[in-house]
């Protein structure tokens, strides 16, 4: 394939903290590959370093879905009004399980009544499972059900209740039947103080280090920290038959049919090289991440980042607005992680 360097020297430029993790995935090899331009030396294994994913939790979240629904405690088409806690909207018995995980409930990106003022770095640290279901009492979007809006409370609204049914936390749920069946030791919604250890600063675009993020209710959505080296077990897991949680995974890579469309529990389908890809990204303030598989070749690819593509501040906005309006040109352009992680999977694919 074409030198890495290349391809991540454009992704680098700016990012004096940086930390960029790269790993290559087939059936039975996974290579590490490492950038940065950060000063500080550190004694652990870059794959060992640690990374908010966000939204690539939703993967693990749909996973989890499916592994409840194999052990005969839920279904995907029960129906949410089931598991809510004095359910009486009537909108809340109209979609289901199934929908959450294929963002086509009509649920919007962000509950009405989340608020990051209290805390802008940390937007979803103060919303509890209270503040949830007073939203849910009188939400209504009946018209929007069965058509795709990606939606971070429709997949935390799907962790809260797979946590309901399990009498557990996501982080329990999480090592359960996921990271301890596939021996991802690095991987947790609530990490420890050795692996907190080993979790980097996270940077918006700007250089700025951000807090990292508490998702309370939102945990499905986006909570898992995790490791190049257990993400790349991760993706291995996705392209291989010999472990316990096959049967599960293979199933999260078939679509199912949705109203008009066919859509994936967890999952989003692209095609690169004239393939099919199956991928995931995520972001917060201070991370990135991206995870790909093409199941033909066998073949995947993860890419982790401590810089988001934008800035969490107002501040930033403003003088980039302004440099903008004087030069025509971005003062803190975005710099998207995905670009990366396509250009290696379409260089894997084209071998």
């Amino acid at each position: 394939m074409r030198d890495l360097q290349s391809v991540v020297s454009e992704y680098m430029k700016g990012k004096k903290h940086l930390h960029l993790e790269i790993g290559i995935v087939t059936r039975g090899d996974i290579e590490y590959h490492s950038f940065g331009n950060s000063p500080k030396q550190s004694t652990v294994a870059p794959e060992h370093r640690l990374f908010e994913i966000g939204s690539l939790t939703k993967v693990f979240t749909s996973i989890l879905l499916l592994e409840l629904e194999h052990q005969q405690r839920l279904s995907s088409d029960d129906t949410v009004n089931m598991y809510i806690d004095h359910g009486k909207n009537d909108y809340l018995n109209k979609i289901t399980l199934k929908h959450l995980a294929t963002h086509t409930s009509g649920l919007p990106r962000l509950a009405t009544n989340l608020s990051s003022k209290n805390n802008r770095y940390n937007p979803y640290v103060n919303y509890k499972e209270q503040d949830l279901l007073t939203f849910l009492a009188d939400a209504d979007y009946t018209d929007q059900i069965d058509s795709f809006e990606y939606s971070n409370t429709g997949v935390g609204l799907l962790g809260y209740i797979l946590c309901k049914v399990a009498g557990s936390t996501y982080d329990d749920l999480l090592k359960t039947y996921i990271a301890d069946p596939l021996n991802l030791t690095e991987t947790a919604a609530l990490l420890n103080a050795e692996q907190n250890g080993r979790l980097v600063d996270g940077h918006t675009s700007t250089g700025k280090i951000m807090p990292h993020w508490d998702l309370s209710v939102h945990d499905g959505a986006g909570a898992i920290k995790s490791s190049l080296h257990d993400m790349c077990l991760f993706a291995q897991a996705n392209l291989n038959e010999d472990h316990p949680l096959a049967p599960t995974m293979q199933q999260s890579h078939i679509p199912v049919r949705v109203g008009d469309s066919d859509l994936y529990y967890g999952w989003q389908e692209d095609t690169v090289s004239d393939q099919q890809v199956l991928w995931h990204n995520g972001g917060t303030f201070g991370f990135s991440s991206y995870l790909a598989i093409n199941k033909e070749q066998g073949v995947g690819v993860v890419v982790l980042s401590n810089y988001c593509f934008g800035s969490a501040s107002r501040v930033d906005e403003y003088l980039d607005a302004i440099y903008k309006f004087l030069t025509k040109k971005d003062l803190y352009p975005l710099t998207f992680l995905d670009p990366v992680g396509k250009n290696i999977l379409e260089s894997l694919l084209q071998k």
